[in-house]
């Protein structure tokens, strides 16, 4: 299955308190967004980014002085007013050879080739395949009071991840129905069971953090530098 990676980055960064957009900002010396690209250009047949249109120079300008502007990122176009449209965007620039399709957030710059490559497993055993991993709090319902109404059974319980990956035309259907509905989803997952389509979830990593406050800026600092220490020994 020939797939394409569309790698958001049109996102607002205001949690982030920062005066640029955080996929920009320098992880170890090394811009977020590239950090987010990098493990895609050997297992992908190519990458889409969806930027800012204020930022599209700038974002242009990060990719080519990397080495990955039409090499491996083949376009960067203009993102949407929300994160569904900005996907849309995404999906409309694909080639016409694109059978599979991965979303991935920018802010999400520690992802792996391992995650990849088990998310590109999944789609091509299931249909499709979203990293998630197993949520280990105690989570509860509450109401708008704060009081507590139910308990909810963590063994069942997942926390999503990006990059999640849809045969394309699935995933475009999904946009359609939700567009014809007036469904808007905080990931591309929702939209496919919205459908009636099934999602099949494969493991993440507990290192595939999105980048969102400031200290998760430095808790991905800890993270490359121990990546480092265990490279070295």
């Amino acid at each position: 299955m020939k797939t394409y990676a569309i790698v958001l980055a049109a996102g607002s960064s205001m949690r982030m308190g920062a005066e640029t957009n955080k996929v920009l900002l320098s992880l170890r010396g090394v811009p977020a967004i590239i950090r987010a690209i990098a493990p895609f250009t050997g297992l992908c047949a190519g990458v889409i980014v969806v930027a800012r249109e204020s930022e599209l120079a700038r974002m242009c300008d990060t990719l080519r002085r990397y080495g990955l502007l039409d090499r491996a990122v083949f376009k960067v176009v203009p993102g949407g007013e929300d994160r569904q449209a900005s996907v849309a965007r995404g999906l409309a620039a694909l080639p016409a050879d694109a059978e599979g399709v991965l979303i991935h957030d920018g802010a999400r710059a520690l992802v792996t080739e391992a995650v990849i490559r088990r998310v590109l497993l999944s789609l091509q055993e299931h249909g499709s395949g979203v990293a998630a991993v197993p949520v280990t709090d105690t989570i509860k319902r509450a109401g708008a009071d704060g009081r507590v109404e139910e308990t909810l059974n963590r063994s069942v319980l997942y926390a999503m991840q990006t990059p999640q990956a849809f045969v394309t035309a699935d995933l475009r259907h999904a946009h359609e129905a939700a567009q014809r509905d007036g469904i808007l989803a905080t990931d591309d997952a929702a939209l496919l069971e919205h459908a009636g389509m099934p999602v099949y979830l494969c493991e993440g990593s507990r290192e595939n953090i999105k980048l969102t406050t400031l200290f998760d800026l430095r808790l991905a600092e800890t993270i490359l530098n121990a990546r480092d220490e265990e490279a070295e020994t």
